[in-house]
């Protein structure tokens, strides 16, 4: 059940009251709803206490709309995470422009992680069945993330496999474990999947994981597909900025 306001105040008029929709507006109305019902953002290093949300953003897509979020949650004294993939062929975190978003992104105050894709690694049903393997490729890029960001140990699986769903790894923590995602409430906006069942914090645990991808949400609404062409649109045009002005200006290369 939702935690008493702990300030005796009231909710803020519902600007959800519409139907639910992937804009920046609508997001910021439901950051409002969390915390205007009570709950504490919390961070994954801390215990998760009755009354804490966990506000998780795995980073698929575009790490500038993950820091339109993040602003958007500053504004509201709102700390989230944010996971970012390093073996993505979409963007690169280190690159200029990515860590100047992972900077801009802990300088609010929010947490950095790894979001790690077995995907990079094995098909689905070939996912090792010891954790050695696993830990091995998520301590190696780990690594590398932590050469231009200050990441949490807690890693967030891309499209995970059931293999890794309410397991713990005794080499790292995860947001799947059980602590984090069983034994609590959790809402996640997967495949804009919120648009036929929308999260209703009225209705949320006492304790609660919520997840966003970034990517699938923009200044206006629009669809699940039309998010992932505007995701691979804005990785060409920082591939054709680079190329533009590293070859064709300076003709290197």
């Amino acid at each position: 059940m939702t935690p008493d306001l702990t300030d005796g105040g009231e909710r803020s008029p519902d600007a959800r009251s519409d139907e639910m929709n992937f804009s920046f507006e609508w997001y910021e109305a439901f950051v409002r709803d969390v915390d205007a019902a009570g709950y504490e953002f919390g961070r994954y290093g801390d215990p998760v206490e009755p009354g804490t949300a966990l506000l998780r953003h795995d980073v698929d897509l575009s790490p500038e709309r993950a820091l339109r979020m993040a602003k958007i949650e500053d504004e509201q004294d709102v700390h989230s995470t944010y996971f970012f993939l390093v073996s993505s062929p979409v963007y690169n975190v280190l690159n200029e422009d990515t860590r100047e978003v992972l900077a801009a992104i802990q300088d609010l105050g929010h947490d950095v992680g790894l979001h790690f894709s077995t995907h990079q690694y094995w098909s689905p049903e070939d996912v090792p069945e010891t954790d050695d393997p696993i830990a091995e490729r998520v301590a190696q890029e780990w690594d590398i993330l932590s050469t231009v960001a200050d990441p949490i140990e807690t890693v967030s699986f891309h499209i995970p496999p059931d293999r890794v769903l309410r397991h713990e790894f005794d080499g790292f923590p995860s947001t799947y474990e059980p602590r984090f995602f069983s034994e609590i409430g959790y809402c996640g906006d997967s495949s804009q999947r919120w648009r036929s069942d929308p999260p209703e914090v009225d209705q949320f645990d006492s304790k609660m994981q919520i997840l966003t991808h970034p990517g699938l949400w923009g200044e206006d609404d629009d669809s699940f597909e039309a998010r992932v062409r505007e995701g691979v649109a804005e990785m060409r045009e920082r591939t054709s900025d680079y190329a533009e002005g590293r070859y064709v200006l300076q003709k290197f290369g």
